[in-house]
């Protein structure tokens, strides 16, 4: 993760932005925000917690006896990143809540270091261990870093993600075949399968399932925890939803209408009339070659198409998923969340956060 890049744009085509003879990329700070999730946390978020900050404006009638303290490891990790990237200097930590802590920390734009790779470095892995932390690193290009992140477009991976089942797994679940299809559905979430060809070879054996198998599907299918409550965050602040997904479409554009998102993408299937072996309406198990297959890669155009049509920069958009799939549109968006995500992914992704409550994600944003 960079500084975002309209700062230096703006200092290259706006000359009128020099102080003392220096540009607006050399005198604008900007904020690192590292937010902590303690691993042990059990309960979803109370969303109605106020974040009260440590340091700075407080309510005046505020004591010191009420005051929440700082959990002990704050201190300890703004001694490590001084230690790893000096250019910083501490401003201050707000409790998001009793659990969730976010601390800045303030530089230079020109001074300061890719930090895309930050939560990878051997130290900072070290330091979640042994405190049993998980921690979100963002910049933010207001230096105090407690405005609201700018965010219009906000898009999920279903299976697994808003919703707690693979959706391929239970048709195959249907015809007693789940087994079989689980296995291959699980090493193409790892990455280590090509997702298109996985998906044909699953579809393939989908063959001869009951065309109504939708309907019992969503009586039976889970919206994850802090699903709603996320995407209702997100639609008060005017922010464009969907759900972009490598499972199917009539479970895609029920959990739209369900969640209230405005866009669904997801693979179409081909079905059949009743035939000798199959005497009912049931999958053909074939694709619809009408529609693209998503694949990881129409997955990341779909943000940036979306983003475009809509004026919208990615540094400006959000996107979570659990999978390899995912990755790539993971890699494009502003913030991009690996949640409870597989083993290789969560190496992989520019951030991961593991938790009972996708709700969790909104004190990253707001």
């Amino acid at each position: 993760m960079l500084a975002p890049a309209p700062l230096t744009e703006v200092a290259r085509e706006d000359p009128k932005h020099e102080e003392n003879g220096m540009s607006l990329e050399q005198t604008r700070k900007v904020a690192l925000i590292a937010t902590f999730f303690p691993k042990s946390r059990l309960t979803p978020p109370n969303l109605n917690v106020q974040a009260t900050a440590s340091s700075g404006d407080r309510d005046q009638y505020e004591t010191k006896a009420t005051r929440p303290s700082l959990p002990s490891y704050v201190g300890t990790f703004t001694s490590l990143l001084a230690q790893l990237v000096p250019q910083l200097d501490y401003k201050s930590t707000q409790h998001l809540t009793s659990h969730i802590t976010q601390s800045t920390y303030t530089g230079l734009y020109q001074d300061l270091p890719d930090f895309s790779n930050i939560r990878h470095d051997a130290p900072i892995q070290d330091f979640e261990r042994r405190h049993g932390l998980e921690i979100i690193f963002d910049v933010h290009p207001n230096a105090s870093g407690h405005q609201q992140r700018p965010l219009l477009l906000a898009l999920f991976d279903m299976d697994s993600t808003l919703i707690n089942e693979e959706v391929i797994d239970e048709l195959a679940r249907s015809i007693g075949i789940s087994d079989a299809v689980s296995a291959i559905t699980a090493r193409a979430m790892n990455g280590d399968i090509d997702f298109a060809t996985s998906l044909s070879e699953r579809v393939a054996m989908l063959k001869g399932v009951r065309t109504n198998v939708w309907e019992d599907l969503k009586k039976t299918v889970t919206i994850a925890t802090g699903a709603r409550e996320l995407v209702s965050g997100l639609k008060k602040k005017g922010v464009l939803t969907g759900v972009v997904s490598g499972g199917f479409i009539p479970m895609a554009e029920w959990l739209k209408g369900e969640l209230g998102l405005d866009v669904a993408v997801a693979n179409h299937l081909l079905e059949e009339g009743p035939t000798a072996d199959f005497p009912y309406p049931h999958l053909s198990g074939l694709l619809d070659s009408n529609y693209p297959v998503v694949t990881p890669e129409l997955k990341r155009e779909t943000l940036r198409s979306l983003a475009a049509d809509h004026a919208i920069p990615l540094s400006e958009t959000l996107a979570v998923g659990d999978g390899s799939n995912d990755l790539l549109m993971l890699g494009t968006a502003g913030l991009g969340i690996a949640w409870n995500a597989k083993e290789k992914v969560q190496t992989r992704a520019p951030m991961r956060l593991n938790g009972n409550s996708l709700a969790d994600v909104l004190y990253l944003i707001f």
